[in-house]
């Protein structure tokens, strides 16, 4: 059955693009030529024989069409930073607003009438979100909070009070190399009692091994501290999809982990802030007994808007949560402030079978007053992005071949003067990876090469995008082991970056004993483009494989920067008037202009 309203309304449109299309195919060689500014100021990118075609849409419509219609905000640039957070289409803001503005909504914590129609609302709400996920809520349960970060903090805070009831006092962590800051932050609750796993290997090795002792992994032999005590309270954790490369990691380890009788009281934790982005949770949550203890996502990186995130938690581990020390209003159903100190936490009361609680486990987990405006913004938004893009399955194939082409047409960019190739790609298994889904996520990360084979910084191919209208990000991206074992980076390379004054933002210290110290990242989402591919590929080109005087001129001012550690910042002048590289425009736009780009001259500023 047709999904309603917007797709009908693009319907008109989407004949108009395809006409516009094929019309513009037919364009001769002489209009072309008086639609593109000359060659020298605006080379043309060439595509290779695996680019040549263009990927048939995963939509009912085309995306542009889309595009045009339910994103005209992203018009006047080249919105690559979809791993950042994804952008929010039109509809769900109209939706938003026309609800906001006819209906009375209350706090839900009160019993008028007002507050009812919030609290029904959020309960809807609530379970579709766990459709949406693919989350059955006879088997899970949907904690709202703010963010990815606030739904690790809150196991993390449950695990460290539960630790200290413990005759340890402590409990075991293990996180993956290409784990978030957020998820690295919480060995800090640890006493020390935990373990970075340098890659894949080292948890397959860990796994392996009989009951959960470290067998023949040398490594985690060196210190007994690193590895979880048979039996005793531990937790796993690691992100579905790398927040640097894009790389997806195995699922299979949590069935893996449960299985082992020595491990048993180790749970799992997955990050699937930027696995949800592009991909169908469903694989993740369909068997109660392969899914994650616990699972973050953002739904803002799946949406847009509102800014929410949730905490997926499995209710056969529920009991870990409601056993956290503290509580705030709403998640108690009574308290003692005379006489001794005690609570009844609706929490506890969930997970202990309390036959007469009318409670969720939600509602001893969620303090405060929840963000029930945002939770009715978020119901509209599971409902359009349903409606434009029909199902994940769908955004997942999109974002797959704009992935590929995006790496390939990166890949490919080679200096005409010696074939050395522009870009350093970071991926562990090469451009395969970008053939199957479920290892490669829509994200390219790389750095580029200056013509010498020394590394240009990061921080400026981020400054130079974005005076083109170009929007990426560089940086370590919140991905440091991941950016370290990337950049094959040593201790004592770490120690002396940060010995010279290196942090997150020292954009002037980009480069240190010829080693960049970030990347630069390009993330797609489920509304890119292929022009918004081709103009981030184009403008590689053209600003760093065309105009050598230029380069040159840039490369002497910044040379200081790579002989050794410097303090020294970047000063480069503002440059106005540049040469824009288009996205994809409204589709009365292209009809009107006839997709015409005029190179305007660079004007450095005084």
């Amino acid at each position: 059955m047709a999904r309603p309203r917007i797709l009908a309304r693009l319907s008109a449109q989407s004949r108009a693009l395809l006409c516009f299309n094929n019309s513009f195919r037919r364009t001769t060689s002489k209009e072309s030529s008086h639609r593109r500014s000359s060659a020298s100021m605006k080379p043309t990118y060439h595509h290779n024989a695996s680019m040549s075609s263009i990927p048939p849409s995963s939509y009912d419509v085309p995306v542009e069409s889309i595009r045009a219609q339910e994103y005209p905000h992203m018009n006047d640039g080249t919105y690559l930073d979809h791993s950042g957070t994804t952008i929010y289409a039109r509809s769900t803001i109209e939706r938003f607003a026309l609800k906001m503005s006819s209906s009375l909504y209350g706090n839900p914590h009160s019993a008028n009438e007002p507050a009812k129609i919030s609290g029904d609302m959020v309960d809807a709400v609530r379970e579709k979100a766990l459709r949406f996920l693919g989350a059955d809520s006879r088997y899970f349960d949907l904690v709202f909070v703010a963010n990815a970060t606030a739904a690790i903090k809150l196991v993390a805070d449950a695990f460290r009070d539960l630790a200290e009831k413990t005759k340890s006092g402590s409990f075991w962590y293990g996180y993956h190399r290409d784990a978030h800051t957020s998820l690295v932050g919480v060995r800090e609750f640890t006493n020390g009692d935990h373990r970075c796993f340098a890659d894949d290997d080292e948890v397959e090795a860990w796994l392996d091994s009989s009951g959960g002792n470290p067998g023949n992994d040398i490594n985690n032999n060196k210190n007994k501290k690193h590895r979880p005590v048979p039996g005793g309270l531990g937790l796993f954790a690691y992100p579905g999809q790398s927040n640097l490369t894009g790389r997806r990691l195995p699922l299979s380890w949590i069935r893996k982990m449960r299985a082992q009788k020595g491990l048993k009281n180790t749970y799992s934790l997955l990050d699937a802030a930027a696995l949800a982005m592009t991909s169908p949770m469903s694989h993740v949550f369909a068997d109660p007994d392969a899914a994650p203890d616990f699972a973050c996502v953002s739904f803002y990186k799946i949406f847009g808007f509102p800014d929410l995130g949730g905490l997926v938690v499995r209710k056969d581990s529920g009991h870990i949560l409601a056993l956290r020390k503290y509580f705030g209003g709403g998640t108690v159903s009574l308290v003692s402030t005379i006489g001794d100190a005690w609570h009844m936490s609706k929490a506890l009361e969930t997970s202990s079978g309390d036959e007469n609680s009318s409670h969720g486990l939600h509602d001893g987990l969620e303090d405060g007053t929840l963000p029930f405006h945002s939770i009715l913004a978020l119901g509209e938004a599971i409902d359009v992005h349903r409606e434009l893009f029909g199902s994940m399955e769908n955004i997942s194939r999109h974002a797959a071949r704009l992935a590929r082409r995006l790496y390939d047409g990166v890949s490919a960019l080679r200096y005409p003067s010696n074939g050395q190739p522009l870009c350093k790609m970071y991926t562990e298994e090469g451009g395969a990876a970008y053939d199957d889904a479920k290892r490669q996520g829509a994200t390219v990360a790389f750095n580029v090469f200056r013509e010498d084979g020394s590394y240009e910084l990061y921080a400026e191919v981020e400054r130079l995008a974005n005076e083109r209208g170009i929007y990426i990000r560089s940086g370590g991206v919140c991905c440091p082991g991941g950016v370290y074992a990337a950049l094959q980076y040593e201790p004592w390379q770490l120690n002396r970056a940060k010995s010279a004054g290196h942090h997150c933002g020292s954009n002037g210290l980009g480069v240190i004993n010829e080693l960049p110290t970030g990347v630069v990242r390009a993330s797609l989402g489920a509304m890119s483009t292929i022009q918004d591919v081709d103009a981030f590929v184009s403008f590689l080109r053209d600003e760093f494989l065309v105009d050598e005087n230029k380069k040159k001129n840039k490369n002497s001012s910044d040379k200081e920067l790579h002989q050794g550690n410097t303090n020294s910042t970047i000063n480069h002048p503002k440059t106005l008037n540049y040469r824009h590289y288009p996205s994809t425009s409204s589709v009365a736009e292209n009809q009107q202009q006839k997709v015409m780009v005029a190179a305007t001259p660079v004007v450095a500023a005084s």
